[in-house]
């Protein structure tokens, strides 16, 4: 886990071009690590897996009340993706913009992806912090996953956030599921390129993501467990994977009457994989931290832990806020951070 397994970037001519093309607006630091809003039009250009047109889901506005004025800048950065080991650092470099940072864009291959990146206004480019990778349910957008997941304040400046925006597709997804799919490629290349500009401990690279987004973050755990170092999908399905690349610990929750994705097919399922893939047993403890209706697998490989959490929400992001009379209710992003920070 302590690199970055094919995805090096090349043809940086130094770290003073990341330091340009990133220094050219940032905030001065300000109390407390609340979001910022804002709108610039920073694009990074990745060559990688050619991809056809689709179209882009819509963007919400409503939720977090942010302010702010730091941004990427309208410069770009040309890099490329190669099967090598790690990738220069961003440890070190100042400069860097924080804040929320909106309309993000990346090129992958002949396709350019748009993400919303959110980072701590204390940030400080000599402490490495975890990376947090948030991908949206079907239809949605990167803006939408931020403000429904509200992980953000749990950890509390303990971490940068990347919620990248799908292309959408048929059925009930808007993410390629494939190992050698655009969306792969997408974490392969905002990995590399954040953690050549931000100080991203690499050992410390989790995902999470609702319904379609949580499709794809199992993929990923299988893809790129050599990556990752823990997911949290909610209410998703298992890859189809004969065989995965490292391994992850795994925070499962799913709705018992979720009317969209099967509790046993998709829930179970998805808890099932991850208990075989690290080697636990079927003996449970209740979670070391909360919340309480969440159990833990003994047994498993060393530190990497399986948690598996029932709610009765129904297809959805897991929220006090939208809990029903006598239903099984908790707070999945306060959860989803306590089980991250585990890892170190």
């Amino acid at each position: 886990m302590s690199d970055f397994r094919d995805l090096a970037v090349a043809g940086i001519a130094s770290s003073l071009v990341l330091l340009t093309a990133c220094g050219k607006s940032s905030s001065s630091p300000g109390t407390g690590d609340g979001p910022l809003a804002v709108d610039s039009g920073g694009s990074t250009s990745v060559g990688l897996l050619d991809s056809s047109a689709a179209g882009m889901g819509g963007d919400d506005s409503s939720g977090l009340v942010d302010s702010g004025t730091s941004g990427l800048g309208d410069g770009a950065i040309d890099v490329s993706i190669t099967e090598s080991v790690d990738g220069p650092s961003g440890c070190g470099l100042v400069g860097a913009p924080t804040g929320v940072l909106s309309n993000q864009t990346i090129t992958v291959g002949s396709q350019a992806r748009t993400y919303v990146l959110s980072v701590p206004r204390s940030y400080d480019p000599s402490t490495p912090l975890a990376l947090v990778f948030g991908w949206h349910g079907h239809g949605g957008t990167g803006n939408q996953a931020r403000q429904s997941f509200v992980i953000e304040p749990a950890a509390a400046g303990g971490a940068i956030f990347v919620y990248p925006d799908g292309l959408g597709g048929a059925g009930n997804t808007d993410w390629d599921l494939t190992a050698t799919g655009i969306d792969v490629a997408l974490f392969d290349a905002l990995a590399s390129y954040l953690a050549g500009s931000y100080c991203i401990d690499r050992n410390r690279i989790f995902s999470t993501g609702l319904s379609a987004g949580a499709y794809f973050t199992n993929v990923l755990g299988c893809y790129r467990g050599d990556v990752l170092r823990a997911i949290a999908p909610v209410a998703g399905g298992p890859p189809s994977a004969a065989t995965c690349a490292g391994h992850v610990g795994a925070w499962v929750a799913h709705a018992s009457n979720d009317d969209l994705v099967d509790f046993t097919t998709g829930g179970i399922a998805t808890r099932d994989f991850w208990i075989s893939r690290n080697g636990c047993s079927t003996t449970l403890a209740p979670v070391a931290v909360s919340p309480s209706d969440c159990v833990e697998y003994q047994g498993c490989l060393p530190d990497l832990p399986v948690v598996w959490c029932v709610h009765t929400e129904g297809h959805s992001w897991p929220s006090m806020a939208n809990c029903s009379d006598a239903g099984v209710c908790f707070d999945a992003g306060p959860a989803v951070w306590a089980f991250f920070v585990r890892f170190k």
